[in-house]
């Protein structure tokens, strides 16, 4: 057992009688590595104690590394009392031996600024540097900049006169960045659209194009880059999820080549039936076929009029995202949670379905899921109804994904919001429109969040996303306004 008489530590008579505990300390952190023990410390200590022990440690074995502070984690727990307290709430007596896991600590981040809307904010994306791109209930997509909370830089509507006459629901519900830095939308009227946006000499837009593939709201979309252009993906409540491919063709209404092999740089996917379906753009200037149609729950008829493919509270899916790998998210696989489970899907063979999971000790019916994001490529995270998120391992070696970490009563209400951060796969923030608090948690301290970080409104939270570097969070809800939280070292 290693002796604490060898590091440099304050010392008293007091300390010298005190109860002790052993301890065994691990890390992840290479550069930070210390031998394990097991150490006897008193029972009085707490973070900071601890934190200076094992920045002694280090220093004593190498040199040239900074003094740091660091959080302790017991049992998916971080330590936020002393030893002895721990021990007592656990009951649990000194002569365990607690095996400690010492990450990096991280303070909260602070309230950076509110940009004010004129609805609610449905979604955020922050993807692109230094922009935040918003999509709210009044049928517009905003792009402001960091330097000017008033004014957004560039705002276009999506509603149109048709829509209008015909008195659908105008509202967006997602507006994502493609990697070639256009914008797809998604909205109330089931309808997806891509726009073309310029930068150079002032901002504008203009449609691209727009395809209708849902008969309900469209809940989510999600954007991948293909070998041969951009690959969408939607999810609707009418249980559909569907992909789009946004592939450049050469070819004019007038050229009936419909039998010509040559790919002409058009990737081919096959459909179920296993034929080659062409992903050219579609022969209707400005409209677009889906490129493939899945049935994430199947189609119902009505148990009165005998009507096909009826969509039932069950039917609804919430999120749909690309599948990503260290080489960024793969075109040819997704996966897609609402009221019927969570499912994977293999694009490159006509939409298989490779997996088929829903929250533990339930069928799917019983416990729905609102929302989904995936940590790293081994795992995903969802949120559901009943306030719960559960994290799913799904590595491709695995014929089932293995259910990983549960967390209870996350929020007041149904999770609404996930978002991964970006560079920790660990890491990732949540929040439910029933509450007005946005949660950041780590997956190896699940029972409680690391932070918890109110906004300026009481109004419920609809939309959440990272900046790039994972330094900066941004929210947007119910009290029309996106709410920018930055900090330090978070994910280090």
């Amino acid at each position: 057992m290693t002796s604490l008489s060898d590091v440099p530590m304050a010392s008293s008579s007091t300390a010298a009688a005190e109860a002790t505990v052993p301890i065994m300390l691990t890390t992840t952190l290479d550069e930070y590595a210390i031998p394990s023990g097991p150490y006897m410390v008193p029972v009085s200590w707490r973070r900071t104690h601890l934190s200076t022990l094992v920045n002694k440690l280090v220093a004593s074995s190498s040199s040239g590394l900074t003094t740091v502070p660091f959080d302790f984690i017991i049992d998916s727990t971080l330590l936020r009392s002393s030893l002895g307290e721990f021990l007592e709430s656990s009951g649990l007596t000194a002569e365990s031996t607690l095996a400690i896991e010492y990450v990096r600590s991280t303070l909260p981040p602070t309230r950076l600024a509110a940009f004010e809307h004129d609805d609610w904010v449905a979604s955020v994306d922050c993807t692109r540097n230094a922009l935040y791109m918003t999509a709210g209930f009044d049928g517009s997509v905003r792009v402001f900049e960091p330097t000017d909370a008033q004014n957004a830089v560039h705002t276009f509507s999506t509603v149109n006169k048709a829509a209008v006459q015909g008195g659908r629901n105008t509202a967006l519900t997602k507006a994502k960045w493609t990697p070639q830095g256009e914008i797809v939308t998604g909205g109330m009227d089931g309808g997806v659209q891509m726009w073309s946006v310029q930068q150079e000499d002032g901002w504008r837009s203009a449609r691209k194009w727009g395809g209708t593939a849902h008969n309900a709201p469209v809940a989510d979309v999600d954007v991948a880059q293909g070998p041969a252009g951009v690959s969408v993906l939607s999810a609707g409540w009418d249980g559909i999820v569907a992909l789009w491919d946004d592939v450049a063709s050469t070819t004019t209404a007038g050229n009936n080549d419909d039998d010509d092999d040559s790919d002409d740089g058009a990737k081919r996917r096959k459909t179920a039936s296993g034929a080659a379906k062409s992903t050219r753009g579609a022969r209707t200037a400005g409209t677009k076929e889906p490129t493939m149609v899945l049935w994430h729950a199947a189609p119902a008829a009505h148990a009165a009029t005998g009507a096909k493919n009826v969509f039932t509270s069950a039917s609804r899916v919430s999120s749909v995202l690309f599948e990503r790998t260290p080489a960024g998210r793969d075109s040819n696989r997704a996966w897609s949670a609402g009221y019927n489970g969570l499912k994977g899907w293999d694009l490159s063979s006509g939409g298989t379905l490779h997996t088929s999971l829903s929250m533990p000790t339930s069928t799917a019916e019983t416990r729905p899921i609102t929302a989904l994001a995936q940590l790293g490529p081994t795992a995903l995270v969802a949120g559901a109804t009943d306030r719960a998120m559960q994290i799913f391992d799904i590595r491709t070696d695995a014929t089932t994904a293995a259910l990983g970490v549960a967390i209870t009563n996350a929020h007041r209400g149904a999770v609404d919001a996930l978002s991964a951060h970006p560079t920790s796969t660990v890491m990732f923030a949540s929040a439910s429109s029933a509450d007005s608090h946005v949660k950041v948690w780590d997956t190896r301290s699940s029972r409680k969040p690391l932070f918890v970080l109110g906004t300026a409104g009481a109004e419920g939270v609809l939309a959440l996303d990272w900046s790039n570097d994972g330094q900066q969070l941004v929210a947007g809800g119910k009290d029309k306004r996106i709410t920018v939280y930055r900090g330090t070292n978070i994910g280090v």
